[in-house]
């Protein structure tokens, strides 16, 4: 062989190395992070008193994970995996039943340096007594239009009914430029609205701890972008739980779906 043919040759098998070592070892790294991450939620859930496991939200057959990228054409081309659930927390916060679940789906990058990212959301759940559905945001959220967009968009609850309406709820003064809220019967969902409710929905707004919320079938949850943040997690159900408690017919329950 001549030389030359000799040199690339071991030069290609260098260049394979290094790029086997490198994509070894960003496995690796992702590995260990997804362990840590784990053992993380592990601990605290047992923190919790609860169990860390592997299921679905009871609300997946009310609202799909990574729902965004469902619905379009856009969405399924971006698409390099079904979304799926990797881990939920089931716990009980101050006599309610909650579960936290993490799902996961591996998107197309508009990046050149990767090709595929995998993109990260969680939910949270709390199970209450049937209420009227509703949903709530506040009114700055996602800038303002983004929050009149979600919340103006009925739960498939709702959308599924014979007559289905959906429409806004006027809050009492102190708390309507605040919030954004739609329902499907304005009249059952004012008297929800207790000065209590109300009192504890500013509260929540002054230190920023209650997320979109959507409340349909026995279950009131929130869904946000990113991994589950155990400093934070017991912030937002103690949001959701504190305004339950000040609304009238929401009680601690089981969940009935099976999802």
């Amino acid at each position: 062989m001549e030389p030359w043919k000799l040199k690339l040759g071991l030069l290609v098998l260098i260049l394979v190395a290094l790029l086997a070592l490198m994509f070894w070892w960003r496995w690796r790294a992702d590995r260990k992070e997804a362990l840590d991450h784990a053992a993380g939620l592990a601990k605290f859930a047992a923190s919790m008193g609860g169990t860390l496991t592997v299921a679905s939200a009871w609300s997946a057959d009310l609202r799909r994970p990574f729902a965004q990228e469902h619905g379009n054409v856009l969405g399924w081309l971006r698409r390099a995996s079904e979304a799926r659930f990797d881990h939920a927390l089931d716990f009980d916060r101050h006599g309610w039943r909650v579960r936290v679940t993490e799902a996961s789906i591996e998107l197309d990058s508009a990046s050149t340096q990767d090709k595929v990212v995998t993109h990260v959301e969680h939910r949270i759940e709390v199970a209450t007594a049937n209420l009227v559905p509703l949903k709530l945001v506040s009114s700055s959220w996602a800038g303002g239009s983004g929050a009149r967009s979600w919340v103006g968009e009925m739960p498939q609850t709702v959308a599924a009914g014979p007559q289905p309406q959906w429409q806004e709820l006027r809050l009492p003064a102190s708390a309507d430029q605040l919030f954004l809220v739609f329902t499907a019967d304005p009249h059952r969902a004012a008297a929800m609205f207790t000065p209590a409710a109300v009192d504890r929905l500013l509260g929540e707004s002054r230190a920023s701890n209650l997320r979109p919320l959507t409340v349909e079938a026995g279950i009131a949850y929130s869904v946000a972008v990113g991994p589950i943040d155990p400093k934070v997690v017991l912030q937002t159900v103690d949001a959701i739980t504190g305004l339950l408690e000040r609304m009238p017919g929401a009680q601690p329950t089981h969940p009935e779906v099976t999802a």
